[in-house]
């Protein structure tokens, strides 16, 4: 970190140091972030959802094995810091692969297997009830059973309200054949609390991973001192759709900037004398 005084005019040769005319420009290099206390353990996440705006990018993280399902976290980031996020966390899962293997997402057994979806009841004096017919196993996504597959564990859900787009990425054939939800049937079913509608802001990521899941640390890289603002938790075979999906995502933005640009009329001084 320097301060460097910069003059406000480099045309006036006086000497003397000018109040009202006096800039300093300040170069803040922070290696490590402080971590709050309040933020320090994190939040677990099944899923993110990625809403795209004309500014930035907001990642809710989702948690979908409680009821209802809800957002534990929501994180603003300006378009620049997208892709840097993505060539981050494909580096990461790279070297994950690397010394663990391809993380992969259990399969579900057959009904014929399993006998029943019905959650088990561990204790004395607990049973689980029988039923007539074995169920199904009941899939895991965003808006309930009737989300049409919206949800997938790391994948993208842009709404299609305003000046935002709706995106998705690797359904499953069970899952293609409902129809994906808008944005308000998927955030009918979320619970998302008033204080964490305006979101945390974010200039910075920082990933990490262990043998079974990988960390996210938002920061802000403020003046005088960088802060972790939000810390997300995801299991390891999570990754590779929420990559894919930040990916597409992205490259769904740039060509909406490409044919904005293209539609935009000439300006001015570039059309020919």
């Amino acid at each position: 970190m320097s301060d460097n005084p910069t003059p406000a005019d480099n045309n006036d040769d006086s000497s003397e140091f000018n109040p009202e005319r006096h800039t300093q420009e300040i170069r803040h290099s922070q290696v490590s972030a402080r971590v709050p206390e309040g933020v320090s353990r994190g939040v677990f996440s099944t899923g993110a959802v990625v809403l795209q705006g004309g500014h930035e990018f907001i990642l809710d993280f989702l948690l979908r094995i409680s009821t209802p399902q809800q957002v534990v976290a929501r994180v603003v980031l300006p378009i620049g810091v997208v892709p840097q996020m993505i060539r981050a966390l494909r580096d990461n899962l790279t070297n994950y692969e690397n010394r663990f293997g391809t993380p992969v997402i259990p399969t579900p057994l057959p009904p014929a297997v399993t006998g029943s979806s019905e959650s088990i009841n561990v204790g004395a004096g607990i049973e689980t009830p029988e039923t007539e017919q074995p169920v199904s196993p009941t899939a895991d996504s965003v808006s309930g059973a009737a989300a049409g597959g919206a949800g997938v564990v790391g994948e993208t859900r842009t709404p299609e309200s305003g000046n935002e787009e709706t995106s998705e990425t690797k359904i499953s054939p069970v899952q293609s054949a409902q129809k994906p939800p808008s944005a308000e049937e998927l955030y009918d079913e979320l619970k998302l609390p008033d204080e964490m509608l305006s979101g945390t802001y974010a200039n910075a990521v920082r990933i990490g991973h262990s043998a079974t899941e990988f960390s996210f640390d938002f920061i802000t890289t403020f003046f005088p001192r960088s802060c972790v603002s939000a810390r997300v938790h995801l299991a390891a075979p999570n990754i590779p759709r929420l990559l894919d999906s930040l990916t597409h995502s992205f490259e769904q933005f740039q060509r909406k900037v490409a044919q904005q640009q293209k539609r935009q009329p000439p300006q001015q001084d570039d059309l020919p004398d």
